[in-house]
């Protein structure tokens, strides 16, 4: 299960939408908790709606900073156990599985206030019993080291520090940049800290023992996404047909690319051939895939932002910024792929939701895959490179020339052997590449019932 939890600052924004949309899609978590959203009332509701989740629950932001809203699907049951201005505390309870707790924390800017979250969220306060995992932004540290200046007083950590330390409390560490706010404009102004995170007791991490935690890019908002993945998980990809892309024609040498690749000497299909492969090449140099290039762009957020966090530079920050300009060119794009895919007539929402379009291309996908194999030992082999180790060793030894020290049974004599040449063409026909499996993992799409989105909930403390 994945739950993701983002201090948004502003859930208003089309431009962020469209962002998180992209998490969602490519992550898949249960469970979003957006923190500060700014957003209350019908305009919450419809934006809620909009994210595709089957329940929500919302406590309002007290003046022009906090609010916490959790929505999660249904193949959860959530049961909420205490909502405060600064934190929301639910039981959760997967499929065949024991309930645990978890709370999403936005800790005030105020000191004074923040004091009061450290003394509410208590488990012999709560009487919380059973694994516990707290995540959010504590707007807090816990030492110099999680932020980029120098001029931090120890004495603001001292609270943050009591309350781990009293509630037994495990920080589950993270994967990415280390800081997870960051703000500035240049190497002077530039500051950074790490005011989000994911805690838990010892029995939550004993649970789930695979669980990892990820710093996402930091795009659309001064923070970055968390993400809470309780297993670990293995993506599969395979080689594919040619397909033509629709986006291709969006690039301005798409056009003369054509004009000039075509042979009209040869016959329709050959023509056909021929361009199709030189339009795969011109794909992978110029136009490139688009969630590739997007996986790309964020990537190299990323790498800037860790730079960012050891080395605040001007030109670093300036990179930083023009990458987030060539973030925000894709999502068109983007869509009209979506909309190829999904193969229905165009919908005027109007909005740019690609969330019907994900669905129904969703509902076309064939459901057969193959996730594991399992060994000569009995061993299950889950990950892609163990699979495909497994696979080339056996069509190697399928192939490969007996030793001439091996004494031959007497029915091996009646067939031909391989030579080496002949092996040498079998293994150029069947590399690695050829063999590896072309698995998908999609869900079939269930249309929302009477109460479907229209589940989630509204409560106030």
């Amino acid at each position: 299960m994945n739950v993701l939890v983002w201090n948004c600052q502003g859930a208003a924004s089309r431009t962020f939408r469209r962002t998180l949309k992209f998490f969602l899609h490519e992550y898949k978590p249960s469970i979003l908790c957006l923190l500060e959203p700014k957003v209350s009332g019908d305009q919450a509701n419809d934006i809620c709606f909009d994210l595709g989740f089957d329940q929500w629950l919302r406590v309002e932001a007290l003046g022009f900073s906090g609010g916490i809203w959790v929505l999660w699907k249904d193949v959860l049951q959530v049961a909420t156990h205490r909502t405060n201005p600064q934190f929301i505390l639910l039981s959760i309870k997967e499929e065949n599985s024991q309930p645990w707790n978890l709370s999403f924390v936005y800790g005030s800017p105020d000191h004074a206030l923040r004091q009061y979250l450290f003394e509410e969220l208590s488990q012999v306060g709560l009487n919380l019993q059973g694994p516990w995992l707290s995540v959010g932004d504590y707007n807090s540290v816990l030492s110099i080291n999680e932020v980029s200046s120098t001029n931090l007083s120890s004495t603001r950590c001292a609270g943050f520090r009591r309350w781990i330390f009293e509630e037994g409390l495990i920080d589950l560490g993270c994967e990415g940049p280390q800081f997870t706010w960051r703000r500035g404009l240049s190497a002077t102004s530039f500051r950074a800290a790490r005011l989000d995170r994911a805690l838990s007791n010892l029995e939550w991490r004993l649970h789930f023992l695979d669980a990892r935690v990820y710093h996402l890019p930091i795009v659309n908002s001064d923070h970055a996404p968390i993400l809470i993945s309780t297993m670990l998980s293995h993506k599969q990809s395979g080689p594919k047909e040619f397909k033509y892309n629709a986006t291709w024609a969006s690039h301005p040498e798409f056009p003369n690319f054509i004009k000039n690749n075509w042979n009209s000497d040869q016959s329709l299909e050959q023509a056909k051939k021929a361009l199709a492969t030189k339009l795969q090449s011109w794909n992978r140099n110029s136009f490139g895939n688009i969630f590739q290039r997007k996986r790309r762009v964020l990537a190299r957020i990323k790498g800037t932002q860790r730079a960012l966090d050891s080395h605040p530079r001007t030109d670093l920050i300036k990179l930083n910024n023009k990458l987030h300009k060539e973030l925000d060119e894709i999502p068109n794009q983007e869509e009209l792929y979506w909309f190829q895919r999904s193969r229905e007539d165009w919908i005027a929402t109007g909005d740019r939701n690609t969330g019907f379009y994900h669905a129904a291309t969703a509902v076309r996908k064939a459901y057969s895959k193959i996730t594991r194999l399992k060994n000569c030992q009995g061993d299950w082999l889950d990950s892609d490179e163990d699979i495909l180790d497994h696979i080339t060793q056996f069509f190697r030894e399928l192939y490969t020339e007996e030793d001439s020290n091996i004494v031959h049974t007497t029915w091996s004599k009646t067939f031909p052997t391989l030579h080496k040449t002949v092996w040498d063409y079998v293994n150029a026909l069947v590399t690695p590449a050829e063999i590896k499996l072309a698995c998908f993992d999609m869900a079939p799409f269930k249309a929302p019932g009477p109460d479907g989105y229209h589940a989630g909930f509204f409560q106030q403390n």
